[in-house]
């Protein structure tokens, strides 16, 4: 009966939505469509069209002005995730509402591997030129954590392997390597680690990851002036998850079940004086820089906070989202911060996800790579 079911759904999904696309597109058809500035297309030569102009001023018009575009949106979304429990490209549905970025389902190459740990060797000896110690802090991916919300063809050990290779050869150069693999998967009985909607991890996995970093260096025999840390809980946030832009709309995401994420806000604050301040209250050196991605950058998640409160040390935070691990650490290397902040240890923060993706080292455009985060993008049909 399932199977019937979405035998039907597949070919009742298709004629539904190209149904509306011919109402859609006639209704448009009665008046004069507006070019990408506003105006109205009178010019339909040969050369508008040759010359690119037809294009963008349709790519324009289907943006702003086709009717019901956001209804669509939640209503195929819907029930293509009612009827097929799947959702857009880029997205793995599990169980029990739990979502997966397509990017974790990939072998990385061991070529891939070797190319990054060499660049990241060439990184740690910049740094330490600097005098500067490199602890890297490899992520695991959501998909290898919860495995087990995975349907069963889905699972892998694709991203296990990855962790456990990437690791390895980064600590054959020598290199400081927190297991962040290990103490996430001894905290699973206690909490979820990564959110169930989103890529990213919930608070709770940025703090057992923090712990792990502190345990790392404490045994490394790295010594950090100890600072006085303040800690507190704020009122949680409630977000939609990255992953559910890719089943459905936001507006129509509860008629099919789906709930925003609950994300309980965790801040501290360091006492000025152990925080390096001078005379006239200007901070000058601080003991440890955060380099990454989303997952320290973005706020919600309190890495940064974990990781001072466990270091009981002044963490600054040159994290930025959206470009991957690589391109915040050759910013970094390229600007003025490291001799302005002086700190004696950088933490990297290095989802290995982004294992092999052609924007690991440069900004999307410079290379000519395409894009390289699948959690989150524009919602379409």
């Amino acid at each position: 009966m399932a199977n019937l079911r979405q035998h039907t759904a597949t070919l009742l999904l298709p004629t539904v939505f190209f149904g509306y696309a011919i109402y859609a597109n006639s209704t448009m058809l009665f008046a004069p469509p507006a070019d990408a500035k506003g105006g109205k297309i009178n010019d339909l030569s040969l050369s508008y069209v040759i010359d690119g102009e037809a294009t963008r001023d349709l790519d324009a018009l289907y943006k702003s002005e086709l009717p019901h575009r956001d209804p669509a949106v939640g209503v195929i979304g819907n029930a293509r995730y009612a009827l097929l429990n799947s959702g857009r490209k880029g997205v793995i549905v599990g169980d029990e509402g739990w979502f997966f970025t397509g990017e974790e389902f990939k072998r990385v190459k061991p070529a891939d591997i070797d190319s990054a740990v060499a660049k990241i060797d060439e990184v740690r000896a910049k740094l330490a030129e600097a005098g500067v110690q490199l602890v890297m802090v490899p992520l695991p991916a959501k998909s290898d954590v919860y495995a087990e919300h995975l349907p069963e063809v889905m699972r892998s050990d694709a991203m296990q392997v990855a962790y456990s290779d990437f690791s390895t050869a980064l600590k054959a150069k020598g290199m400081t390597v927190v297991d962040t693999r290990e103490a996430m998967l001894a905290a699973k009985p206690f909490g979820e680690l990564f959110l169930k909607s989103d890529t990213h991890w919930t608070p709770t996995g940025a703090k057992i990851t923090a712990e792990a970093v502190q345990s790392t260096i404490q045994k490394s025999g790295i010594s950090l002036p100890s600072a006085t840390v303040t800690e507190s809980w704020e009122a949680p946030v409630d977000i939609w998850g990255d992953l559910t832009t890719y089943i459905t709309s936001p507006a129509y995401a509860p008629r099919v079940g789906l709930k925003q994420e609950n994300i309980p806000i965790y801040r501290t604050a360091v006492n000025a004086d152990a925080a390096g301040a001078d005379l006239f209250g200007t901070e000058t050196k601080v003991p440890v820089m955060l380099v990454g991605t989303s997952y320290s950058a973005n706020e919600n998640w309190s890495f940064v906070d974990f990781l001072r409160q466990s270091l009981t040390a002044d963490v600054v935070n040159v994290a930025k989202e959206g470009l991957g691990p690589g391109v915040p650490m050759m910013d970094l290397l390229a600007g003025t911060a490291l001799e302005d902040t002086q700190p004696d240890v950088v933490v990297w923060e290095f989802p290995i996800r982004y294992l092999g993706t052609s924007t690991l080292w440069e900004r999307k455009g410079q290379s000519g790579g395409g894009g390289h985060h699948g959690g989150v993008g524009d919602s379409n049909v």
